[in-house]
């Protein structure tokens, strides 16, 4: 790890329902696959879909359509339906105040994207968005079935001294705080179905809560660390 590295603050945002309204994603999907496939298809897709979850521990829509495709007899509607999923405008689906937070924190630190997926689909969804981009290309966008378990392979592979973890769950949270400790400042964004559902919820609490995404460019640097004293030690002063 160079000292360069090793001094930075990092940046890790998750993506659906922290940058991206997902919630209001899946329900335009649904609307929209129910004018192509009809009551009968639309209901077989999305009971696919579940099963496809289920046995895979993931979303998956590129195995969804396959499943769909190889069972449906009308096959150009089935094509029509990937066609459809494949080129989601997800750009539209950003939350206000999304690009501007990422342009805001990247005068603060590292930035980069940390989702749970599918390593097909969800990438491509992901630069579909604009977020690609928005944090300086693939290297810097980071993809597990459970992120979660994957914490130490996260710090490995963008070194720094203190990290920022933005996210929709806090269960996840929880999880950074338990693992990362005092080198992380987790930070809820209270935006779609987990933002009030007790049954997500596990200790420990949040470091910081905002209502939207938008509110992270109010913050500063110094506002990331616990007190002057923890900012003192982390920057070496």
């Amino acid at each position: 790890m160079s000292d360069k590295h090793a001094e930075r603050l990092v940046f890790l945002f998750d993506v659906d329902n922290t940058l991206l309204d997902n919630d209001k994603v899946k329900k335009d999907m649904q609307a929209a696959l129910l004018k192509i496939l009809g009551e009968r298809g639309s209901e077989l897709f999305w009971k696919l879909y579940e099963e496809v979850r289920e046995e895979l521990d993931v979303v998956s829509y590129p195995e969804t359509l396959r499943r769909f495709a190889k069972g449906w007899e009308e096959k150009e509607v089935a094509q029509k339906a990937a066609e459809l999923l494949n080129n989601w405008p997800y750009k539209e689906y950003l939350y206000p105040g999304s690009l501007d937070a990422l342009r805001h924190v990247t005068r603060l630190g590292e930035v980069a994207i940390l989702s749970d997926g599918d390593d097909d689909y969800q990438p491509r969804k992901i630069a579909s968005a604009g977020l690609t981009e928005a944090v300086g290309g693939a290297a810097d966008v980071l993809i597990y079935i459970h992120k979660d378990q994957f914490f130490e392979d996260v710090m490995r592979r963008l070194p720094g001294r203190h990290y920022i973890l933005v996210e929709d769950k806090e269960k996840l949270l929880a999880a950074a705080k338990e693992f990362m400790g005092d080198r992380v400042t987790t930070v809820w964004v209270r935006q779609g179905h987990y933002a009030h559902d007790p049954q997500h919820y596990r200790k420990p609490d949040p470091d910081m809560v905002l209502e939207r995404i938008g509110d992270l460019c109010k913050l500063g640097k110094d506002d990331f660390y616990a007190d002057k004293a923890e900012k003192s030690r982390l920057e070496g002063d």
